[in-house]
């Protein structure tokens, strides 16, 4: 990229700047903002929170069958962005906020695997973090998204079964691996903001 001279007012204002096209320029500037990969999370946390636990939990057939995954999804989500953002942190630190980037890949690994940003993020997590990022990695892949997934290996069936008994037992208060979720990513929220955003944002996620 080369330096362009530009000016504002008929002159009255002059500087240089990157010639870079806007469309590009708007790409790396929010690809790469750290606080927006954040912000980005904490939404689909309130998201998935207010799905699980705010919306009315009634026996049908549809809404409530496909609650619970569909929670679970943008949970995983949630988690997925706040890894992929210490990952695009680490990234601007060594190489700078650069403006050339034209596709994601250049700066982001190009995998909804938890266990895998986790690894890529280089956040410490124990044994049970792991396995239940590797759970959670069937909701950000397809569980949630779809009713099958893109192979047929350890498939037993779609997610909206999940954790619901037949009618007429009375509907579960949540799903077995939600308050194991919350936990968990209460814990990445704050391992990530003490090491990207250096502690200074508020270190418990709003629900």
């Amino acid at each position: 990229m080369t330096n362009v001279r530009r000016q504002l007012w008929g002159g009255a204002i002059q500087f240089e700047d990157e010639d870079v096209p806007s469309d590009l320029r708007a790409f790396n500037s929010f690809g790469k903002s750290v606080l927006l990969w954040f912000e980005h999370s904490r939404e689909l946390y309130r998201s998935s929170c207010y799905l699980m636990e705010k919306r009315a939990r009634v026996w049908n057939e549809i809404t409530h069958l496909l609650q619970a995954p569909i929670a679970l999804m943008l949970g995983a989500y949630a988690i997925e962005t706040l890894l992929k953002m210490v990952i695009v942190g680490e990234y601007c630190d060594r190489h700078g906020i650069t403006l050339d980037s034209k596709s994601a890949k250049d700066f982001l690994p190009a995998t909804h695997n938890l266990l895998d940003l986790v690894k890529r993020a280089n956040l410490r997590v124990n044994q049970a973090d792991r396995k239940l990022l590797n759970e959670l990695s069937r909701y950000s892949t397809w569980a949630g998204r779809y009713p099958i997934p893109l192979g047929y290996l350890g498939y037993a069936g779609p997610a909206i079964g999940e954790a619901v008994p037949a009618p007429p037992a009375e509907v579960p208060e949540q799903h077995p691996t939600w308050p194991r979720f919350v936990a968990l990513y209460q814990k990445l929220h704050a391992m990530s903001v003490r090491k990207t955003l250096k502690g200074s944002v508020m270190l418990k996620p709003k629900t």
